[in-house]
């Protein structure tokens, strides 16, 4: 029962912390990877190798502490071993219940190095996207993340998932989106930061922008792509794609044919696509195209999303039931899933009939066997990590529990007996019964039997009718099943006389122990006495009685103990009864162990003799023999003697293959032994793969096999060559760089032309001298460039020379390209090729004739050879005087200033270093301009200075290293108005009457007038008074007289009286104040106009007359617009009168002034008159033009004349695309009804201006007309 209670409470070893998937560090800090777990009893670690060895301790570099870490000391980078720190673990647990190994564990260390960081130029078109390339050794790119930062001090941030410019990739690309000539002007650098270490390397060098404006259009051409990215479930993903094409490409994107549209988590960004919080759902391929108007270019990127691995056994402790079926479940979340694999007790699970895997994460038992317990594990893998799930399968067994038993009984012959016991257990168990051990015989009298209960309990008896003597003894019931036995016993006790039962002979092994039953039946017994050949017994220490009359016999010896042995047991009357039994005393053979030992050692080739001789044993004795457990025949090179008690193996000539356990094998009647012996062949190395010559090519990775074969396993070392004359050689130690497998592989990395050389291989043992084998390693080089990127500039017309020269094996090959399409000679004239070789390069030398503006190109020397290709570009740059700016326009003015602003145009490909804008009144030339110079990032300025109310002509001339540009187009501006400068001139104050002055006075300066006047205000004040000036408004007359009356004012006063000028900017400066004195008495007053009639060439007025006033003259005043006031003395007996000979269509201004002896008196208020007729009214263009294909006619007599007859016509016309007009004739007269204008292209659209002059004025008609296309018949 104990014993059931042990295995109850035993459990299988479970992990309580499993180690990770990734172990990284390096080599200064160490790493302690830990592995912990529980059980019962408690397990034992240790760490496996991938192999399957055992992970033991390496002095210095890794160790195993008692609580199953396993540490990694620091270490010096010559004291890398590949199989130390670049290697799988497993950690393996085991109790007595089973085993169980980790996932793997992949250890990693990297050693400090000084690398370098480094940025070249690169190149690209305006308007594209920019890649600018972080450079670091492939041995340290995994282990590093980057950023950047300007020369300026600025770092550079990513902005794409905020529709941003910038995005950095993880291998450390810079995009720049929309590049601009302005990110030509800075430099870059790269920052790499170590992720184990922190430490923090800048680029050597900071790389430049090359920015090129496009001198042609160009189909798309993708210079950065990803072919496979990995991302892992919930990351943030940017899909890179970049073109290069003229006009800017635009971005589709595909997954899986279907067109990709922007979402909440897809965002398109100028040619990178974003993933945010991807999951297995992503993974695919994804295909980018890049389009414009001249073509397009897609690549293909396959997105490979994973999840963590796990795995959940279900159920994690499983009882399961012998006999019957069960299933253990896997389930596995993560992804991608590449296999799935059982262990059992950490070996793989070997299926069958039997246990079958229905799917791979449900493995099933039809029936489960007492073989089938133990620890099971369902294993995941990807191709970068494992996981794993636990389950203990342990059987529902349970050792039999006997419930009912029988006690010891008295008997009486004649009565009935009946003897039951009940068990339980799992499985059922089976109860079987014997007396005095030996099995009850069934009978007539004698009946057994049994059954199980409704409780799931057995139940068995004996019964016996009509007991007798010999009925009586020790009966025994027995429950077992596969989980054990349980035994109950006791005495059934029959009154009478003693009876002995029938005994069988026994033959028992010498050496052995024996207990001797005296069957005897028959109630009560008062004694037993053993006997042989008639001495008592015991006689010896070695015998014994024990209770019951049993006769214990320690280590049986033939001469002493073989023999017939008889029992006599009595009663109380004196009644007896006896019974014989014969011992036979057999003995097993003895194999001598001093010519058999446990471990014999040989060495291949030689012979070896194994003696199996049996010093003591029954005869006849069978030898025979078996290795490693299977039994040996006869074969070549082995052989065996035999002899009665002896046998010979004899290996004539050892192999490897001979290694093994030889087991003896001896029988006869009394037993069978064995012995076995561990036959260990050393064998020396033996080349499994033998190291050869290599040719291998520069910067890739050399791997040289050397594998040899021996026992104890060779040791694999590597030698180079250090002086070729002196022969010496030193051991080659694995480095960041260099890696000798465990097989003795020599790998390394990145391969530099000093790696070259004679290598030994050796491999040895310490059995014979050991193999050695000297190789050359051949490092060739593919074409290398000092650099790959230059940038040339020449001058527009000159010559120019492109050198490319590669180092690298020859033969070499040499083509150019031109913005990465081949440059074809036969066409380019003006393109000529030299070619030279020397011992060490091969040089090309492109030359350009006459270079012009669109030789602007990036230029690719590539040169290739046996062993790959290389190049370099060169960008050239034809450099002119820059091309003048455009679209220049008036962004604001003022009455003294002028904002300009404008685009700029071609550089000439050199920076621009100044910028004048120029500028002059219209009425003055260019030599005489003024200029205002400026930087030469400028596109916008103000002009101050300037006069208020003047036009200007600007124009603006750009300036690089090689000259001036051209002048841009003239625009022209007028300035704003600002209040007068100065007062009215020559102010002069007159009386006019009683209550009337009239006050005279001349406009301002010219130069201050700053505007076009208004009007004037004329103030005045009684001299005396203190009150403030009152004003009366006159405006500007057309006339240009000057002149205004004031009234109402009283007789006989002084006034003070000035002038102010105001236009629409406000009044300016007062006039000086003029003193005069109204009359005693007035002058009569004028009489008003009425006009009353008008024909083309004459206006009639009236006006009423005073016959009470005396008037000496009437003065009319009269001026058409824009001409002088012309004066005619009128009747004063009239009030009527006719203007004649006045011009047609006319606008006129007319007032009446009258005098008497008094004076004059002020002018009545002006009229307005018009003259009939008006300017000339355009043709349509139907009836005014005859088109043809070269010519173009007029019909002038088309035009109507409004009234007035029209005097002259002038005619202009200019091509559409053109901006200035061509004049055909100024002044065409009226007279001429026809014009032609010739030598006009066929089919090209012309604009035509055409003005019609009367008196009336002028009509300004413009038409837009086609030429016709020639045709041909």
């Amino acid at each position: 029962f104990s014993e059931a209670s042990s295995q109850e409470s035993s459990r299988g070893p479970r992990f309580l912390e499993e180690p990770p998937a990734l172990v990284e560090f390096d080599n200064s800090s160490g790493a302690i990877v830990p592995c912990k777990a529980e059980g019962n009893p408690i397990p034992f670690l240790k760490w496996d190798l991938q192999d399957g060895s055992q992970a033991r301790d390496v002095a210095g570099l890794r160790h195993l502490q008692p609580d199953g870490s396993l540490v990694f000391h620091p270490f010096r980078a010559e004291e890398y071993q590949q199989d130390v720190h670049d290697a799988i673990y497993r950690c393996v647990v085991s109790n007595t219940v089973g085993n169980i190994i980790s996932r793997h564990v992949r250890v990693k260390a990297s050693i400090q190095q000084f690398y370098k960081v480094q940025v070249f130029d690169e190149f690209v078109t305006t308007g594209n996207i920019a890649v600018m390339r972080c450079h670091v050794p492939s041995s340290v790119r995994d282990s590093v993340t980057f950023t950047w930062e300007r020369n300026d001090g600025i770092k550079m941030t990513p902005t794409a998932l905020q529709g941003g410019r910038y995005s950095i990739l993880p291998s450390g690309k810079l995009y720049i989106r929309g590049v601009t000539a302005d990110d030509g002007r800075a430099s870059y650098r790269c920052i790499a930061r170590h992720r184990l270490t922190s430490q923090v390397i800048s680029s050597v060098t900071s790389g430049r922008l090359i920015v090129r404006e496009p001198q042609s259009q160009f189909a798309p051409n993708i210079v950065d792509r990803q072919h496979l990215v990995r991302a892992k479930e919930g990351d943030t993903v940017e899909l890179g794609c970049v073109a290069q094409g003229y006009p800017v490409p635009t971005y589709r994107w595909y997954k899986e044919r279907e067109i990709i549209y922007g979402g909440r988590r897809v965002i398109q960004v100028f040619g990178s696509l974003i993933l945010q919080y991807v999951g297995s759902a992503d993974s695919g391929n994804y295909v980018c195209v890049a389009n414009n108007t001249k073509g397009e270019e897609s690549v293909d990127i396959n997105l490979i999303v994973t999840a963590s691995l796990s795995v959940y056994v279900t159920p994690q402790y499983h009882i399961a039931d012998i006999g019957r079926p069960t299933t253990l479940n896997c389930s596995i979340a993560g992804y991608p899933i590449h296999t799935v694999q059982w262990m059992k007790n950490a070996a793989p699970l070997v299926t069958n009939s039997r246990i079958r895997l229905i799917t791979q994460e449900v493995l099933y038992f039809s029936v489960v066997r007492r073989e089938d317990r133990g620890m099971y594990q369902c294993f995941v893998y990807n191709d970068k990590e494992s996981a794993q799930g636990t389950t203990e399968l342990k059987l529902g067994e349970v050792r039999p529990t006997l419930l009912s038993t029988f006690a010891e009984q008295n008997l009486k012959p004649g009565v009935d007996l009946s003897l039951s016991c009940s068990a339980s257990g799992n499985p059922l168990p089976q109860i079987t019964w014997t007396v005095e051990e030996f099995g009850v015989p069934e009978s007539s009298r004698i009946r057994l039997g049994d059954y199980v209960t409704s409780k799931g309990q057995v139940m068995s008896y004996v019964n016996i009718s009509d007991v007798r003597v010999g009925d009586g003894g020790e009966y025994s019931c027995m429950a077992t099943n596969m989980a054990g036995m349980t035994k109950h016993s006791a005495s059934v006790n029959v009154y009478g006389p003693p009876v002995i039962r029938p005994v069988k002979n026994i033959s028992i092994l010498a050496g052995a122990t024996v207990t001797l039953r005296c069957p005897v039946a028959g109630y009560p017994i008062s004694s037993m006495m053993w006997t042989r050949a008639g001495s008592p017994l015991p006689n010896s220490l070695r015998q014994e009685l024990k209770p019951g009359g049993k006769l214990l016999v320690k280590n049986v010896e033939r001469a002493s103990d073989e023999g017939e042995y008889t029992c006599t047991a009595k009663n109380n009357n004196d009644q007896s009864a006896s019974g014989k039994l014969f011992v036979s005393v057999n003995v097993a053979p003895h194999i001598d162990e001093e010519v058999f030992p446990e471990k014999r050692t040989g060495t291949e080739g030689e012979r070896v003799k194994l003696l199996c001789n049996i010093v003591k044993g029954d005869l006849p004795i069978r030898i025979t023999w078996d290795k490693d457990g299977v039994p040996l025949s006869r074969e070549r090179g082995r052989r065996i003697q035999s002899l009665e008690d002896s046998s010979m193996l004899i290996l004539k000539h050892l192999k490897y293959r001979d290694s093994g356990n030889y087991t003896c094998h001896a029988s006869n009647v009394a037993a069978s032994v064995s012995r076995t012996t561990a036959l260990v062949v050393n064998v020396p190395p033996r080349w499994l793969i033998e190291p050869v010559n290599k040719d291998v090519i520069r910067g890739e990775q050399l791997t040289i096999d050397c594998v040899a074969e021996g026992y104890p396993n060779p040791r694999m070392s590597w030698k180079k060559q250090l002086d070729s004359s002196l022969g010496t050689f030193r051991e080659v130690h694995p480095n960041y760089r260099t890696q000798i497998y465990s097989n003795g592989t020599l790998a390394i990395q990145d391969l530099e032309d000093g790696d070259g050389g004679h290598y030994i291989c050796q491999a040895t043992n310490g059995i014979g001298s050991g193999l050695t084998k000297l190789v050359d390693v051949t490092v060739h080089a593919p074409p290398k460039f000092e650099t790959t990127f230059t940038s040339q500039t020449v001058v527009k017309g000159e010559q120019t020379v492109l050198k490319c020269e590669a180092e690298g094996d020859r033969p070499a090959v040499v083509k150019w390209q031109r913005d990465k399409h081949p440059l074809n000679l036969e066409t380019e004239n003006r393109f000529s090729v030299r070619q030279a070789t020397t011992k060490a390069t091969v040089q090309s030398t492109l030359i350009i004739s006459s270079t012009d503006r669109y030789d602007s190109a990036l230029y690719t020397c590539i040169v290739t050879n046996e062993y790959g290709s290389g190049e370099t570009n060169i960008q050239l740059i034809v450099q002119e005087p820059p091309s003048p700016p455009t679209d220049v326009s008036i962004v604001t003015k003022s009455s003294r200033t002028v904002e300009l602003s404008w685009k700029p145009s071609y550089s000439g490909n050199s920076a621009i270093i100044k910028c004048t804008i120029q500028y002059k009144n219209v009425t003055s030339n260019w030599e005489h301009c003024s200029q205002l110079v400026l930087s030469s990032f400028e596109t916008s300025a103000t002009v101050r200075g300037l006069l208020p109310v003047t036009s200007y002509d600007f124009r603006i001339i750009v300036e690089n290293e090689l000259g001036r540009s051209k002048p841009s187009d003239v625009i022209t501006a007028t300035t704003s108005e600002e209040i007068p400068g100065g007062p009215p001139l020559d102010v002069t104050v007159e009386a006019t009457g009683a209550t009337s002055l009239k006050v005279a006075w001349k406009p301002p300066r010219k130069d201050l007038l700053h505007g076009k006047l208004l009007g004037y205000y004329v103030g005045y004040k009684q001299e005396d008074s203190q009150e403030s000036f009152q004003y009366k408004n006159v405006e500007t007359p057309e006339d240009g007289e000057m002149a205004s009356y004031i009234t109402n004012l009283k007789r006989l006063t002084s006034y003070l009286v000035m002038v102010q000028a105001y236009n629409n900017a406000g009044p300016g400066p007062r006039s000086d104040e003029i003193q005069a004195k109204t009359l005693e008495s007035s002058p009569p007053t004028s009489p008003g106009l009425t006009v009353v009639s008008s024909t083309s060439s004459s206006i009639s007025i009236e006006w009423e007359k005073n016959e009470n006033v005396v008037f000496k003259d009437y003065i009319l005043h009269y001026k058409a617009e824009g001409k002088e006031w012309i004066k005619e003395k009128l009747s004063t007996t009239t009030n009527n009168y006719t203007l004649k000979g006045l011009q047609c269509g006319t606008r006129y201004r007319l007032y009446m002034t009258a005098s008497n002896s008094l004076g004059t008196g002020e002018p009545s208020a002006t009229v307005i008159g018009r003259t009939k007729g008006g300017a000339p009214v355009s043709p349509h263009k139907r009836t005014f033009l005859i088109i043809n294909s070269t010519f173009v006619n007029l019909n002038l007599g088309s035009w109507e004349d409004g009234g007035c007859p029209i005097q002259y016509f002038s005619v202009r016309y200019r091509p559409t695309f053109q901006h200035v007009w061509n004049t055909v004739a100024s002044r065409v007269m009226a007279l001429q009804k026809h014009l032609d204008i010739g030598h006009l292209t066929p089919g090209r659209e012309y604009s035509l201006l055409v003005n019609a002059y009367n008196e009336a004025g002028t009509t300004e008609a413009e038409y837009t007309f086609q030429t016709l296309n020639y045709t041909f018949f």
